[in-house]
This record gives C-alpha cells, structure tokens and sequence, in this order.
C-alpha cells in the first residue's frame, strides 16, 4: 500500500482539439483507471470484498462510476463535477489504506436503516461511502466533503469513539 495520494487527474492533461474531444479522452481515461483501481481491483475493507453497482449502465458506462464523477440528489438530473474527476484514482488508494492510514477517520454510520461506513481523508476533505451488505461491501459514493457535512462527519466521528486528531 502506498501512503503517497494518487496524483490529481486534470482534464488539461488529455490530447484533444477541443474541450469536446479533450472531455472524450479525459473521461476514456477515467473510466480505464476506475475500472482497473475500483471496479477490478480487487479491493477489501475489513476482509470483504468492495462492489460496485454496473446496472443501470448510463451513458455505456457502469453506474457507479458514473455516480462518482457526478453531483446531485435526483440521479437522472445529476451534473459532472471535476473535483470528483481529479480524484477518481483516490477511490481506491482510499479503501486500501483505510485501517492503515493515520490521515483517514473511519466510522459507522446508520441512514435510512442503512449500515454504512465513512473512510474520511480528513486533511482533504475527501470521502468514501461503503454500504455493509451480508458479505461484501457496496461502494456507494465518493465525494469532496463540504462544510455542512464536516460538521456530521466530525459528530459521528467522535461518537463512534474516536479522539479528535
């Protein structure tokens, strides 16, 4: 496990003409890193396996990738945001390092009678949803962690019996 932070994937750095064809290869090349970093790469959290959501496949990608690049509460009305782009390669790094990584503040949380957890990159604001299944974890979402949900995240944190740190 690598305790550097996967570089920052900027869509300036993919050939292209125009922002239209440099948006199509920046997205290929997300799409190539989050199937080889999350959706095949084989990733744990405490001992079981991480899945993601393929169906409904949209715009002919898997559904969970899609929902990690984008931003919104009503799924079908959801709009790209590139901070969740430049950070797609962190999805993974993220869950492998969870329970070794002093930088990440990992803790439940109960939603809608959900069993989830929270791997927060704190000094980033960055964070990884998984949801608890019978035998594997379900990646929700992976988002940048805003002030509102600091202050959750900060009071679920504490509550789970962790310092402040």
């Amino acid at each position: 496990m690598s305790t550097d932070l996967p570089p920052l994937l900027e869509m300036n750095d993919y050939a292209g003409v125009d922002d239209v064809e440099r948006w199509q290869n920046y997205e290929e090349g997300l799409y190539k890193i989050y199937l080889a970093t999350v959706a095949y790469g084989r990733l744990q959290f405490r001992t079981l396996p991480v899945k993601c959501q393929f169906r409904p496949e949209t715009f002919g990608r898997h559904f969970a990738f899609w929902h990690m690049m984008q931003e919104g509460k009503i799924e079908d009305k959801r709009k790209v945001d590139l901070d969740r782009c430049r950070r797609i390669a962190w999805i993974g790094w993220v869950i492998c390092n969870a329970d070794s990584d002093i930088r990440l503040r990992v803790f439940p949380q109960k939603r809608n009678g959900e069993q989830s957890w929270v791997l927060w990159l704190f000094e980033h604001n960055y964070a990884v949803i998984l949801w608890k299944r019978n035998d594997y974890y379900l990646l929700k979402t992976a988002f940048i962690v805003k002030s509102h949900k600091q202050m959750e995240f900060q009071r679920d944190w504490e509550n789970a019996g962790c310092r402040n740190g």
